[in-house]
């Protein structure tokens, strides 16, 4: 979700939450009409009530629904439903909420628009707020509690960059900082891959912040056109030089069928702009932006109001989803981005040297995702000393240590080669001799320099 924004008008204080891909900053709301008092005394409603929540509720989707034709057949199924009685005497108002919402959907299948039970939210929207300040301090408080949805921030092997993304807060300099924060981490990665298959709504001006950092001029990077408003507000990106590393490296996003609303405006524009490589699967499929309205008796509906639209595709992924150029089941969707950064820099460079770092890097990356287990009969072959080296066998693992140095669990590679648990700073191959026993070692430092030794013991 975009979050909750708050707007003091003569009559009232309203608070409003936008969801995924509102350009927010810039949208002009005006006072919502008075509904009737948002708590109600039971269930099932009244005749009259059901009336004036289903007429609320066609009212809003005629009015606001990004959609015209299909919000002019959406209302009138509705009252078309109601008046057939489909709605008298449920006595669960989640349940009510529900069958409105499937029956909307039955007409035009919007993965953002429902129909909510939430009083409390109603009272909030409708101005009926004791106390602001306390209510937009809980508001900040829920959002640093997520961290303002950056997930995980990591710099992987091989120095690539890695963000996982959950959600996009509300853009403030408290959120803003985060984000610049993480990218900062990130600037002097060689590539960068955006974890975007468990990601949802948001913010689209924190998506347009983050995509800021990866443009080295002011870049268009969306329109949404507003129905009600009839008008077009343009997105562009405000570049920023002390982020200079990450306008130039490579960009992979993952995406899995999770993958929804402002995630997709991440994914889909960077794709269009040619900026990032999309790997993973097809996303779920919501291009429109969306406000919370207030119905009546306590209930509240998701309103799309806004309809996305690519200045270079002139199109936009609803029902369809972001198409990734990499498909893959979802769980691939990392190591497919690792091996393809090292595959990207194996055509880059000539250097004998530093193919074969890239490429104990890249043996490195396909042990985490693939790894090995050797049994504790062939674990206990390779223990021994080896000149300055002692290799023990320990609680079902190896350890490796040369002397005056720290000991290192040891992770297996391949059945002859191993690398230290927490550490990419070297590796450990064995050797056997003719009649099949460990008899030497050779340890391979990232500076390229080279330690044998001998079998001692």
């Amino acid at each position: 979700m975009i979050g909750y924004y708050l707007k003091t008008f003569k009559q009232n204080t309203l608070r409003l939450k936008i969801f995924a891909l509102a350009f927010l900053a810039v949208v002009t709301f005006h006072p919502i009409q008075s509904f009737s008092q948002a708590n109600i005394s039971g269930f099932p409603l009244s005749t009259e009530a059901t009336k004036a929540l289903v007429d609320s509720l066609a009212n809003q989707i005629n009015k606001y629904y990004v959609l015209k034709d299909q919000a002019v057949k959406m209302s009138a199924y509705i009252r078309k439903r109601y008046k057939e009685g489909h709605y008298n005497n449920i006595k669960d108002p989640h349940t009510l909420a529900g069958a409105l919402t499937s029956d909307i959907l039955f007409i035009n299948r919007d993965e953002h628009f429902y129909v909510e039970y939430n009083p409390r939210m109603a009272n909030e929207l409708l101005g009926n707020i004791d106390d602001v300040p306390k209510m937009v301090a809980e508001r900040l408080k829920q959002d640093q509690d997520k961290n303002f949805g950056f997930k995980k921030v990591e710099i992987l092997n091989g120095n690539i960059g890695y963000l996982e993304i959950s959600t996009f807060s509300r853009l403030n300099k408290y959120s803003k900082a985060t984000a610049d924060a993480a990218l900062k981490l990130l600037s002097n990665t060689k590539a960068l891959i955006i974890d975007l298959r468990y990601g949802t709504g948001g913010s689209v001006d924190m998506v347009n912040h983050i995509i800021s950092h990866f443009f080295k001029e002011k870049t268009h990077i969306a329109d949404i056109y507003i129905r009600n408003e009839n008008v077009t507000v343009p997105y562009w990106t405000t570049p920023d030089s002390s982020y200079g590393a990450l306008r130039d490296i490579p960009i992979y996003i993952l995406i899995s069928y999770k993958t929804f609303s402002a995630a997709e405006v991440l994914s889909y524009e960077l794709q269009s702009l040619k900026r990032a490589t999309i790997i993973g699967e097809y996303s779920r499929g919501g291009a429109h932006a969306v406000s919370y309205r207030p119905l009546s008796s306590g209930f509240i509906t998701d309103m799309p109001f806004g309809n996305f639209t690519s200045p270079v595709t002139k199109k936009n992924w609803e029902r369809v989803g972001v198409t990734p150029d990499i498909k893959v089941n979802s769980d691939r969707a990392q190591e497919l981005a690792e091996i393809r950064i090292f595959e990207d820099a194996f055509e880059k460079t000539k250097d004998s040297t530093e193919i074969k770092k890239l490429k104990w890097q890249l043996d490195i990356i396909q042990s985490m995702h693939h790894p090995l287990q050797l049994d504790t009969t062939t674990l206990i072959k390779f223990s021994g000393f080896y000149g300055p080296f002692t290799i023990t066998f320990a609680n079902g693992s190896l350890y490796y240590q040369k002397t005056g140095k720290a000991k290192f669990a040891l992770v297996p590679m391949t059945s002859y080669s191993m690398r230290p648990k927490g550490s990419d700073a070297f590796i450990i191959e064995f050797y056997k001799n003719i009649y099949g026993k460990i008899n030497r070692i050779t340890t391979i430092y990232d500076d390229g320099r080279i330690e044998n030794a001998e079998r001692t013991d």
